[in-house]
């Protein structure tokens, strides 16, 4: 059973005949005699007595109307609703980031965004790329903001499912703080002094500690000091502060400490590889235009204060 069938039952029980309700549902009175006699035959029921000049409910068409009015109105409203909020500037947001990222620029852009849009509840959901990833596959998400340093089968999956745009280019840089430098690098950037290093990292696999040091030598240490290991990238900033070790990064979420004096960049030969931050969405997804009004406060940070590291 259709709601549209139930749609021209209820026109035509208030209006009381079917050409007022052809004329108003804009459609062939035939089509609204027909789906009112499958409609009785899938019920088993009589809804209407036809007289020549109209139709009576029956006892049984009283009770559906009753019963199906009051739920086709609510519907009616909540479509209309949901009509409404593509094109509204109020609502709900869901927005992914990396956890370091999302920690460091988020609330910055959030602020900005909520000056000139108040209305707006934001739940931000602060995980890795492939979580990400994984969630706006779901419709989980309305955006995410990817690192899209993350290995081939993230750039493979991302590129085949998302639309993306990138917002920052950075560079992938070694750092420590000054103390940790002079007391175990004191200038020697040999690859067996930095291998030999007290490492902070992301994940287990330290991976992008390998990539960066495949970057800089042509070649990955054959093992690595785990000395801190920890899924948010604020974390191990805080623990390289305290001279706990060495820790890889996008320079644009260190640069703020590099110019506190809090950290040092580690250059043996250039400052490391690129990595792009991009905007990424599913592919032929409409932004409503609550979405639109924040992406364009994120493009505005990103371009203005945020992006100032890049290559």
């Amino acid at each position: 059973m259709s709601l549209n069938k139930l749609h021209i039952f209820k026109t035509v029980y208030e209006c009381g005949n079917t050409a007022d309700a052809a004329a108003l549902l804009k459609v062939t009175r035939p089509a609204i005699s027909q789906n009112l006699s499958r409609l009785e035959d899938e019920l088993g029921i009589s809804l209407f007595t036809r007289l020549p000049k109209g139709l009576i409910p029956t006892p049984q068409g009283h009770q559906l109307a009753r019963s199906i009015g009051p739920l086709l109105d609510q519907l009616n409203i909540e479509i209309n609703a949901v009509s409404h909020n593509q094109d509204s500037r109020a609502g709900v947001l869901h927005i992914g980031a990396p956890q370091a990222t999302g920690t460091l620029y988020m609330p910055r852009i959030v602020e900005r965004f909520n000056a000139l849009y108040p209305n707006v509840e934001i739940h931000l959901y602060l995980e890795n790329s492939t979580l990400q990833l994984a969630r706006l596959m779901k419709g989980e998400l309305d955006f995410a903001i990817i690192d899209v340093y993350g290995g081939e089968e993230l750039h493979r999956n991302f590129q085949s499912y998302c639309f993306s745009e990138t917002l920052v280019e950075e560079f992938v840089v070694l750092a420590c703080s000054p103390q940790y430098y002079e007391e175990n690098i004191a200038g020697d950037l040999s690859f067996d002094k930095l291998s030999s290093l007290d490492f902070l990292t992301t994940r287990d696999t330290a991976l992008e500690l390998k990539s960066w040091f495949h970057d800089q030598f042509g070649k990955i240490p054959t093992s690595l000091t785990k000395r801190v290991i920890a899924n948010n990238g604020i974390a191990l900033i805080d623990c390289a502060r305290r001279h706990l070790g060495a820790f890889a990064n996008g320079s644009n979420l260190i640069k703020e400490y590099v110019e506190r004096g809090e950290l040092i960049e580690i250059t043996p030969r250039s400052r490391g590889e690129n990595n792009s931050i991009c905007l990424a969405q599913l592919l032929d997804k409409k932004p409503s235009a609550l979405e639109k009004a924040f992406i364009t406060v994120l493009k505005d940070y990103t371009k203005f204060t945020w992006g100032k590291d890049g290559p």
